[in-house]
Protein backbone atom coordinates (compact mmCIF):
# COMPACT_ATOMS: atom_id res chain seq x y z
CA UNK A 1 0.00 0.00 0.00
CA UNK A 2 1.30 3.47 -0.86
CA UNK A 3 1.69 6.25 1.61
CA UNK A 4 -1.10 8.19 -0.09
CA UNK A 5 -3.56 5.30 0.25
CA UNK A 6 -2.64 4.78 3.85
CA UNK A 7 -3.21 8.48 4.51
CA UNK A 8 -6.67 8.38 2.88
CA UNK A 9 -7.65 5.27 4.83
CA UNK A 10 -6.44 6.89 8.02
CA UNK A 11 -8.54 9.95 7.44
CA UNK A 12 -11.75 8.07 6.28
CA UNK A 13 -14.49 8.37 8.91
CA UNK A 14 -15.52 5.21 10.70
CA UNK A 15 -19.27 4.31 10.36
CA UNK A 16 -21.37 2.18 12.60
CA UNK A 17 -23.10 -0.99 11.42
CA UNK A 18 -26.53 0.71 11.35
CA UNK A 19 -25.18 3.58 9.31
CA UNK A 20 -23.69 1.21 6.84
CA UNK A 21 -27.01 -0.74 6.47
CA UNK A 22 -29.10 2.37 6.20
CA UNK A 23 -27.10 3.92 3.50
CA UNK A 24 -26.63 0.74 1.58
CA UNK A 25 -30.37 0.09 1.54
CA UNK A 26 -30.96 3.15 -0.68
CA UNK A 27 -28.31 2.37 -3.20
CA UNK A 28 -29.65 1.53 -6.74
CA UNK A 29 -29.95 -2.18 -7.46
CA UNK A 30 -29.24 -3.39 -10.96
CA UNK A 31 -31.86 -5.99 -12.24
CA UNK A 32 -31.56 -8.08 -15.38
CA UNK A 33 -34.81 -7.26 -17.32
CA UNK A 34 -34.05 -9.23 -20.51
CA UNK A 35 -36.11 -12.31 -19.50
CA UNK A 36 -39.17 -10.27 -18.43
CA UNK A 37 -39.14 -8.24 -21.63
CA UNK A 38 -38.89 -11.43 -23.68
CA UNK A 39 -41.86 -12.94 -21.86
CA UNK A 40 -43.93 -9.78 -22.32
CA UNK A 41 -43.07 -9.69 -26.02
CA UNK A 42 -44.06 -13.30 -26.46
CA UNK A 43 -47.36 -12.68 -24.66
CA UNK A 44 -48.06 -9.67 -26.88
CA UNK A 45 -47.30 -11.67 -29.99
CA UNK A 46 -49.62 -14.42 -28.83
CA UNK A 47 -52.41 -11.89 -28.31
CA UNK A 48 -51.83 -10.39 -31.74
CA UNK A 49 -51.85 -13.87 -33.27
CA UNK A 50 -55.04 -14.82 -31.43
CA UNK A 51 -56.73 -11.56 -32.44
CA UNK A 52 -55.73 -12.10 -36.07
CA UNK A 53 -57.01 -15.67 -35.93
CA UNK A 54 -60.30 -14.58 -34.41
CA UNK A 55 -60.66 -11.79 -36.95
CA UNK A 56 -59.91 -14.23 -39.76
CA UNK A 57 -62.55 -16.64 -38.47
CA UNK A 58 -65.08 -13.82 -38.26
CA UNK A 59 -64.34 -12.63 -41.78
CA UNK A 60 -64.45 -16.19 -43.06
CA UNK A 61 -67.80 -16.72 -41.38
CA UNK A 62 -69.21 -13.54 -42.92
CA UNK A 63 -67.78 -14.45 -46.33
CA UNK A 64 -69.18 -17.95 -45.99
CA UNK A 65 -72.60 -16.57 -45.13
CA UNK A 66 -72.44 -14.21 -48.09
CA UNK A 67 -71.42 -16.99 -50.45
CA UNK A 68 -74.08 -19.24 -49.02
CA UNK A 69 -76.69 -16.52 -49.42
CA UNK A 70 -75.60 -15.83 -53.01
CA UNK A 71 -75.67 -19.52 -53.87
CA UNK A 72 -79.03 -19.96 -52.19
CA UNK A 73 -80.36 -16.88 -53.96
CA UNK A 74 -79.19 -18.10 -57.35
CA UNK A 75 -80.59 -21.57 -56.74
CA UNK A 76 -83.88 -20.15 -55.51
CA UNK A 77 -84.03 -17.80 -58.49
CA UNK A 78 -83.36 -20.63 -60.93
CA UNK A 79 -85.97 -22.85 -59.26
CA UNK A 80 -88.50 -20.03 -59.21
CA UNK A 81 -87.87 -19.32 -62.89
CA UNK A 82 -88.25 -23.00 -63.77
CA UNK A 83 -91.43 -23.30 -61.71
CA UNK A 84 -92.79 -20.16 -63.34
CA UNK A 85 -91.92 -21.46 -66.81
CA UNK A 86 -93.68 -24.76 -66.13
CA UNK A 87 -96.72 -22.98 -64.75
CA UNK A 88 -96.82 -20.65 -67.76
CA UNK A 89 -96.63 -23.61 -70.15
CA UNK A 90 -99.40 -25.39 -68.27
CA UNK A 91 -101.54 -22.26 -68.35
CA UNK A 92 -100.88 -21.84 -72.07
CA UNK A 93 -101.93 -25.44 -72.64
CA UNK A 94 -105.14 -24.86 -70.69
CA UNK A 95 -105.86 -21.71 -72.69
CA UNK A 96 -105.19 -23.61 -75.93
CA UNK A 97 -107.64 -26.31 -74.85
CA UNK A 98 -110.23 -23.67 -74.01
CA UNK A 99 -109.65 -21.98 -77.36
CA UNK A 100 -110.07 -25.29 -79.20
CA UNK A 101 -113.23 -26.05 -77.25
CA UNK A 102 -114.58 -22.58 -77.95
CA UNK A 103 -113.69 -22.90 -81.63
CA UNK A 104 -115.45 -26.24 -81.85
CA UNK A 105 -118.50 -24.86 -80.07
CA UNK A 106 -118.48 -21.81 -82.31
CA UNK A 107 -118.23 -23.96 -85.42
CA UNK A 108 -121.11 -26.09 -84.18
CA UNK A 109 -123.12 -22.96 -83.44
CA UNK A 110 -122.23 -21.55 -86.85
CA UNK A 111 -123.34 -24.79 -88.47
CA UNK A 112 -126.67 -24.68 -86.64
CA UNK A 113 -127.16 -21.01 -87.46
CA UNK A 114 -126.17 -21.57 -91.09
CA UNK A 115 -128.55 -24.49 -91.36
CA UNK A 116 -131.36 -22.48 -89.86
CA UNK A 117 -130.65 -19.49 -92.09
CA UNK A 118 -130.49 -21.69 -95.18
CA UNK A 119 -133.79 -23.32 -94.35
CA UNK A 120 -135.36 -19.92 -93.69
CA UNK A 121 -133.96 -18.48 -96.92
CA UNK A 122 -135.32 -21.40 -98.92
CA UNK A 123 -138.74 -21.08 -97.34
CA UNK A 124 -138.86 -17.38 -98.10
CA UNK A 125 -137.57 -17.86 -101.65
CA UNK A 126 -140.10 -20.59 -102.31
CA UNK A 127 -142.98 -18.40 -101.17
CA UNK A 128 -141.74 -15.46 -103.23
CA UNK A 129 -141.37 -17.56 -106.38
CA UNK A 130 -144.78 -19.16 -105.96
CA UNK A 131 -146.44 -15.79 -105.42
CA UNK A 132 -144.60 -14.32 -108.40
CA UNK A 133 -145.77 -17.16 -110.65
CA UNK A 134 -149.34 -16.89 -109.40
CA UNK A 135 -149.52 -13.10 -109.75
CA UNK A 136 -147.47 -12.56 -112.92
CA UNK A 137 -148.70 -14.40 -116.01
CA UNK A 138 -145.52 -13.49 -117.87
CA UNK A 139 -143.25 -15.28 -115.34
CA UNK A 140 -142.84 -18.14 -117.84
CA UNK A 141 -141.26 -15.92 -120.51
CA UNK A 142 -137.78 -15.68 -118.96
CA UNK A 143 -137.64 -19.44 -118.36
CA UNK A 144 -138.82 -20.28 -121.89
CA UNK A 145 -136.24 -17.95 -123.49
CA UNK A 146 -133.42 -19.61 -121.51
CA UNK A 147 -134.55 -23.04 -122.74
CA UNK A 148 -134.72 -21.94 -126.37
CA UNK A 149 -131.23 -20.32 -126.16
CA UNK A 150 -129.62 -23.22 -124.24
CA UNK A 151 -126.39 -24.68 -125.57
CA UNK A 152 -126.01 -27.09 -127.14
CA UNK A 153 -129.16 -26.27 -129.01
CA UNK A 154 -131.81 -28.98 -129.36
CA UNK A 155 -132.24 -30.30 -132.85
CA UNK A 156 -134.72 -32.63 -134.53
CA UNK A 157 -138.21 -31.11 -134.35
CA UNK A 158 -137.83 -29.33 -130.99
CA UNK A 159 -141.00 -28.32 -129.20
CA UNK A 160 -141.87 -26.45 -126.03
CA UNK A 161 -144.50 -27.91 -123.67
CA UNK A 162 -146.29 -25.56 -121.24
CA UNK A 163 -149.36 -25.47 -119.03
CA UNK A 164 -152.53 -24.76 -121.03
CA UNK A 165 -153.06 -21.56 -119.01
CA UNK A 166 -149.66 -20.26 -120.19
CA UNK A 167 -150.30 -20.91 -123.92
CA UNK A 168 -151.83 -17.47 -124.61
CA UNK A 169 -148.82 -15.78 -123.07
CA UNK A 170 -146.39 -17.88 -125.15
CA UNK A 171 -148.30 -17.16 -128.37
CA UNK A 172 -148.43 -13.45 -127.58
CA UNK A 173 -144.78 -12.95 -126.67
CA UNK A 174 -142.76 -15.90 -128.04
CA UNK A 175 -144.50 -17.03 -131.21
CA UNK A 176 -142.18 -15.25 -133.61
CA UNK A 177 -139.02 -16.37 -131.74
CA UNK A 178 -140.19 -20.00 -131.69
CA UNK A 179 -141.02 -20.02 -135.37
CA UNK A 180 -137.69 -18.40 -136.27
CA UNK A 181 -135.83 -21.13 -134.34
CA UNK A 182 -138.00 -23.90 -135.77
CA UNK A 183 -139.81 -24.66 -132.55
CA UNK A 184 -143.45 -25.68 -131.98
CA UNK A 185 -145.62 -25.36 -128.87
CA UNK A 186 -147.56 -28.03 -127.00
CA UNK A 187 -149.55 -28.08 -123.77
CA UNK A 188 -149.62 -30.45 -120.79
CA UNK A 189 -151.77 -29.82 -117.67
CA UNK A 190 -149.25 -31.84 -115.58
CA UNK A 191 -146.79 -29.00 -116.01
CA UNK A 192 -147.37 -26.27 -113.43
CA UNK A 193 -147.83 -22.70 -114.57
CA UNK A 194 -144.58 -20.79 -114.79
CA UNK A 195 -142.60 -23.85 -115.89
CA UNK A 196 -142.00 -25.70 -119.15
CA UNK A 197 -140.23 -28.63 -120.77
CA UNK A 198 -138.35 -28.71 -124.07
CA UNK A 199 -137.97 -31.90 -126.08
CA UNK A 200 -136.31 -32.86 -129.37
CA UNK A 201 -134.67 -35.74 -131.13
CA UNK A 202 -131.30 -34.82 -129.57
CA UNK A 203 -132.45 -34.45 -125.97
CA UNK A 204 -134.68 -32.86 -123.39
CA UNK A 205 -134.52 -29.86 -121.02
CA UNK A 206 -136.66 -29.96 -117.88
CA UNK A 207 -137.47 -26.44 -116.72
CA UNK A 208 -140.52 -27.20 -114.64
CA UNK A 209 -140.95 -25.45 -111.30
CA UNK A 210 -140.33 -28.65 -109.31
CA UNK A 211 -137.07 -29.49 -111.11
CA UNK A 212 -135.71 -25.97 -111.01
CA UNK A 213 -136.46 -25.68 -107.29
CA UNK A 214 -134.77 -28.99 -106.51
CA UNK A 215 -131.64 -27.73 -108.25
CA UNK A 216 -131.61 -24.55 -106.18
CA UNK A 217 -132.02 -26.50 -102.91
CA UNK A 218 -129.31 -28.99 -103.93
CA UNK A 219 -126.92 -26.11 -104.65
CA UNK A 220 -127.40 -25.04 -101.03
CA UNK A 221 -126.84 -28.57 -99.77
CA UNK A 222 -130.45 -29.24 -98.90
CA UNK A 223 -133.30 -31.38 -100.11
CA UNK A 224 -136.53 -29.44 -99.91
CA UNK A 225 -139.64 -30.27 -101.96
CA UNK A 226 -141.38 -27.67 -104.07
Amino acid sequence: MSDTARAQKAHKPQLSAYQRWEMASFDPVTVDNSAAEQAALEAHLRRVQEDAHAQGLAQGHVAGQAMGYQTGYEQGLAKGFEDGRKEALAEAARLADLADAFKTALQAADAVVAESLTALALDIAQQVVQQHIALDPTALLAVAREVIAAEPALAGAPHLTVNPADLPVVEAYLQEELQAAGWSVRTDPAIERGGCRAQAATGEIDATNVTRWERVAAALGRTQPW
